[in-house]
Formats: structure tokens, C-alpha cells, sequence
């Protein structure tokens, strides 16, 4: 885990198209496909229903928050992922842990989001790119869930008609709002 500071250090990762597509369009399938424009959509209950454990930082000792950061999938100081092998039981556990301080509900949203994004796509280890990765992912599914930005019932129209234009709409929002240029993407992680 990287020392804790005021400054952010900067990452640029190339994202190339095709893989700025590919997250979208998981995001997408993944809201889809757990039923996200139901007024009752709760991520957390979906995510835990996948056998994720999802804990905040108040639950650890302080010393053993340091040492799981040491093996987290995630760079990022608000959250943790990890996934490990459970040996008894023959299969993968996964648990996100994240920052529990943090009074607005779409920062918590954001972080889980982002943890989860680690899971999703099948990061195995920290870099930059699986940074990139998952901030565009969890900011592709808080984009399409949040209700100002009315694209709950027009995501599902793009996806089953196949409508470019409305898809590549959404992409380039969500590219002004994550300051991608030409796929260049500035991360910071503390």
C-alpha cells in the first residue's frame, strides 16, 4: 500500500477503444441483467448475493486494514478487494471492504462499485490499467443508475435494438466526465 498523503501520484493508462466499449457494455449487461430499472435496485444486496462479503473499515483492526491492503487487488486507499482461494470449501471467496466514513451515500456507492469492478473483470493483480479498468466501470454503472441522468429505460433500448448512436452518446459522457482523451486516462491512487 502506498504512504498516505495530500497528493494524489498520476497514472496515465491507455484505454483502448475497443476495451472503453467492452466496460461499458459490461456495466450495462450487468445492471441489466440484475434487474436495475426496478425502483428497488439495491447494489449491495446484488453484489452480496454473488457471495461477495462486502464489510467497512470499522469492522477491522486497524493494524489488519494495513495488511490487507497489502494484498488488494485495488490501489485505491477507500476500498479493498480481495479474492482468495478457500481451500475447505473448493472455491474462490471474495470480499470488498471499503471506507465507512464517508457521509454521502454516492461515494460509498462509488467505492463498492469500484471494488466490484475489480471482480468483475477478472483482475488478478494491482496495476494502473486494472485502476483505469474499474473507475470507468463503476462510473459507467453510477451514470446509468442515478436518476438525473434519465438513462435507465434508453440503456436498455441501445442494448436490445443495437442503437450506436445512443450507446456512443453515452460513451462519450462518460468520457468528457472522466477526462479521456484520445483513451488516455489520468489516475490517481493514494
Amino acid at each position: 500500500m502506498q504512504e498516505d498523503s495530500d497528493e494524489q501520484s498520476e497514472t496515465h493508462y491507455l484505454l483502448p477503444n475497443w476495451r472503453i466499449n467492452e466496460i461499458i457494455l459490461i456495466a450495462a449487461r450487468f445492471l441489466i441483467d440484475e434487474g436495475y430499472s426496478e425502483n428497488t435496485f439495491d447494489y449491495k444486496k446484488v453484489i452480496s448475493s454473488k457471495g461477495i462479503i462486502i464489510k467497512g473499515y470499522s469492522t477491522f483492526d486497524p493494524d489488519n486494514l494495513k495488511e490487507l491492503h497489502k494484498v488488494s487487488l485495488s490501489l485505491w486507499n477507500e476500498g479493498l478487494c480481495l479474492v482468495f482461494p478457500d481451500r475447505e470449501k473448493g472455491k474462490t471467496c471474495c470480499m470488498i471492504a471499503f471506507n465507512d466514513n464517508k457521509n454521502v451515500a454516492e461515494e460509498i456507492m462509488k467505492i463498492i462499485l469500484h471494488e466490484f469492478a475489480h471482480i468483475k473483470l477478472h483482475h488478478t493483480e494491482q496495476s494502473p490499467n486494472a485502476e483505469a479498468e474499474a473507475i470507468l466501470f463503476s462510473e459507467a454503472v453510477l451514470f446509468l443508475i442515478l436518476p438525473e441522468n434519465g438513462q435507465r429505460t434508453k440503456l436498455k433500448v441501445a442494448l436490445s435494438e443495437r442503437r450506436k448512436r445512443l450507446f456512443e452518446g453515452i460513451k462519450a459522457r462518460l468520457i468528457k466526465k472522466l477526462n479521456l482523451q484520445g483513451g488516455c486516462m489520468k489516475i490517481g491512487c493514494k
